[in-house]
């Protein structure tokens, strides 16, 4: 993990702490253990089979399915997922996810605000009616351009309830955006391609798999110096607009 000017921290594909629960093997990367305010974002593989039930009492969370293809239980409805599907899990709400297998599915997820009261329970009982609405894929999602070059979608938005988080995957062609600042603490995860973040008169390189973290109020930009178009995941807590950012006058 690098950190750079304001708080603002790299992590390697490598970084991150590991522990293993039931099917799942968990890599929590951005926390509040190590310098984030509300924000927590893990990456987790699932091996086949059903992993344990999870809640956050009083936390929203958001699911990006980066590999891999399975059901998301949400209170006893199965949501089928794959690479490219979201899914909000509301506060409350009890998840586990299950794996069909053979190949493992790998999840990329933000809870904020990071909940002290998450912890293990009993799974739901299957539910009876008609499912909430709670999944999206990317590719039924407009794209909308933030600048000259670059495009966002949202994922998991206002739209499916969630209140606290803005989830969204973004593509940087060959660029350098302007410095510029959020009003919001933010993580990313970077699906696809390499680059440069500058903070300041600081920057630091990342590769597919890394994360940055990015606290209220820092000056950014992310440059993409090759011919390869990044694809990262964004997560922002409070919820807004990915486009919203903020220039020095």
């Amino acid at each position: 993990m690098k950190l750079l000017a304001g708080g603002c921290r790299v992590y390697s594909p490598q970084d991150g702490q590991i522990s293993t629960l039931g099917t799942c093997l968990e890599r929590k990367v951005v926390s509040k253990s190590n310098g984030a305010d509300r924000i927590m974002q893990t990456v987790n593989e699932y091996a086949p089979g059903i992993s344990p039930a999870i809640v956050n009492p009083n936390a929203e969370e958001v699911l990006y399915v980066a590999a891999g293809e399975g059901v998301c239980w949400v209170n006893g409805f199965g949501h089928s997922v794959r690479p490219g599907c979201a899914v909000f899990v509301p506060p409350g709400a009890v998840y586990a996810i299950e794996n069909a297998g053979p190949e493992p599915v790998r999840l990329v997820n933000v809870c904020c605000p990071e909940d002290p009261g998450r912890r293990v329970v009993e799974r739901a009982p299957k539910g009876s009616g008609e499912a909430p609405k709670l999944t999206v894929h990317e590719d039924d999602r407009e794209a909308i351009r933030a600048g000259q070059d670059r495009i966002f979608r949202y994922l998991i938005h206002t739209d499916l309830g969630c209140r606290q988080i803005t989830q969204f995957a973004g593509w940087i062609p060959a660029s350098k955006a302007p410095f510029h600042y959020h009003t919001y603490e933010e993580a990313i995860f970077i699906l696809e391609g390499n680059g440069i973040v500058h903070v300041d008169e600081a920057e630091c390189e990342f590769d597919a798999g890394s994360s940055i973290y990015f606290p209220v109020g820092v000056r950014h930009c992310v440059e993409n110096p090759g011919n390869t178009t990044i694809k990262l995941l964004g997560a922002f807590y409070p919820s807004g607009s990915p486009g919203a950012a903020y220039e020095d006058e």
